[in-house]
């Protein structure tokens, strides 16, 4: 899969991760992403921030539990996820983003578009964040600040980490990833991933 893929045209990179998609067998996919094979109807089904997805096969067709089409950014980051799955297991080491492959090329886009909304978000109430976390099977960790990992797809959990301001320091924030996420997803669907996220964990303050 080419990972410099863009997202400029949205309809195009989903046509694309359709036609990839596609080609591949179902049921091998859904074992490596650790997802549900439905061998009736040749289907995956899959949890994404606690919302269930089922994914036909081969039309890539994407679908919540209400059987409403995905929106686009999910449904390109769903296929993306079952194209790219190798299967790996978690390492349980966190990295940076920059410690993707090629991580630096986006490091720009992923602070805008990952960073600094979460810190907008919830700089100034980490108690809602812990709080939203927790809402969406979040599960705090021992390290520095506020540390909260979620689990976005079935073996791709990100963790949020946010460091309250005080009358001297402004707050900060990073997100950092398992060391196994480039087997999971492209590098620059990781910077507009904790963008859903970010909505998601809005949505449940």
């Amino acid at each position: 899969m080419d990972k410099k893929k863009s997202y400029f045209n949205l309809e195009e990179t989903l046509r694309q991760a359709v036609e990839q998609f596609s080609s591949l067998d179902a049921a091998e996919v859904a074992g490596k992403a650790g997802a549900h094979y439905n061998g009736d109807d040749k289907s995956i089904t899959l949890d994404f921030l606690l919302e269930s997805y089922t994914i036909s096969h081969p039309d890539g067709k994407v679908t919540d539990s209400k059987r409403e089409d995905a929106s686009l950014y999910i449904a390109i980051i769903i296929l993306h996820y079952l194209i790219t799955a190798e299967g790996t297991p978690l390492k349980g080491r966190w990295i940076a983003y920059r410690h993707l492959p090629g991580g630096d090329i986006y490091i720009g886009p992923f602070h805008k578009r990952a960073i600094t909304p979460f810190l907008n978000t919830f700089g100034d109430v980490p108690e809602d964040f812990r709080k939203a976390a927790l809402a969406l099977g979040g599960k705090e960790i021992s390290q520095s600040g506020i540390s909260m990992v979620i689990p976005v797809l079935p073996r791709v959990p990100v963790c949020f980490i946010l460091w309250p301001g005080d009358e001297e320091m402004p707050a900060s924030a990073n997100i950092l990833f398992d060391e196994s996420a480039p087997d999971y997803l492209p590098t620059e669907d990781y910077a507009h991933l904790p963008a859903l996220v970010n909505g998601a964990l809005k949505n449940k303050v």
